[in-house]
């Protein structure tokens, strides 16, 4: 019935929405399937009940049996009776009337009667259930025909990736096409320019996966602000068409890159080094500052020791 909650592209209220979308589509189809199968057992009801009113017309104010009878279904009766049969397995036809009796036929009758004033009552309340999700269902797509569209695209097969996928495994998907395009550029660049070498058939490969993979630092560093994005803007603000400047330059410029990572991540673990350097040595600090008096005390009897050679 209810679905995995999954982050979309269309983001974290979109999948909220999606849940209780999806819960009253749910809860719709449960109780238009739920009336129908009340509507249906309602119908054989009303069946059994003109079948009852029917048969007490075979019957006198006696509740004896209306004569004449047809000879066969006269026959049909004996042979039930004496081979004891059981009613409720008989057809509904008229032996299976006269074999059951004026009195069971009216207790029938009212049996019925009451189960199908009861299926009324529960058609009812089914309806009035159901007209209650409809109007949530109003109240729950007003306003947001965007998230229809993206229900919709979900059907297809080849448009459910895109809803369905992360946003943001989308821009990293869309920072690597661009980082590979940005490598092809470059191969162009130096096949196209006299003064380079034509790229080898391996660089046809290699460039191209190599500017994804370093189009992925290029849009960390843009998103952190080391890299293109030095303002206070929100990090949400980036654009397709920044996020495609960022993998495609990356992607052109992957040396560069490189080394804007390498400049960026160096002062971050030499502040590491730092900090565990200056832990030790204030250990170490403590340590001989412990041992000092003990070391001095040791210098002073050696220079004792000295002066008493010295003297003989």
């Amino acid at each position: 019935m209810w679905e995995s909650q999954e982050r979309s592209s269309a983001g974290e209220p979109f999948d909220t929405w999606r849940l209780i979308y999806a819960g009253n589509r749910q809860l719709a189809h449960d109780l238009r399937s739920q009336r129908e199968a009340l509507r249906d057992q309602s119908f054989k009801t009303q069946d059994m009940v003109n079948w009852a009113e029917q048969c007490l017309h075979f019957f006198d104010e006696n509740g004896a049996p209306k004569r004449p009878i047809d000879p066969q279904t006269d026959k049909a009766v004996k042979d039930a009776r004496d081979a004891r049969e059981n009613a409720d397995a008989m057809p509904w036809d008229d032996v299976r009337c006269i074999y059951r009796g004026q009195s069971m036929v009216d207790f029938d009758k009212k049996y019925y009667q009451q189960l199908r004033d009861k299926l009324t009552v529960d058609i009812e309340e089914t309806e009035n259930a159901l007209q209650t999700d409809e109007n949530e269902y109003h109240d729950l797509i007003r306003g947001h025909q965007e998230y229809l569209a993206f229900i919709e695209m979900e059907k297809s097969w080849y448009s459910k990736p895109l809803v369905r996928t992360p946003y943001d495994l989308l821009v990293m998907g869309l920072v690597m096409l661009m980082g590979a395009l940005g490598g092809i550029v470059r191969i162009l660049r130096d096949f196209l320019d006299p003064a380079r070498s034509n790229p080898a058939a391996k660089h046809y490969f290699f460039i191209p996966a190599i500017g994804m993979v370093v189009a992925i630092g290029g849009f960390v560093l843009a998103k952190t602000g080391l890299l293109l994005l030095s303002s206070a803007k929100d990090e949400t603000s980036l654009s397709p068409f920044m996020i495609g400047l960022v993998g495609m330059v990356s992607g052109l410029l992957a040396k560069e890159v490189i080394d804007r990572i390498i400049a960026v991540g160096r002062p971050m673990l030499r502040s590491g080094k730092s900090g565990a350097g200056t832990a030790r040595g204030k250990s170490g600090g403590e340590s001989d500052a412990g041992r000092g008096p003990e070391s001095g005390e040791h210098k002073q009897g050696n220079r004792k020791v000295a002066e008493h050679k010295q003297q003989r």
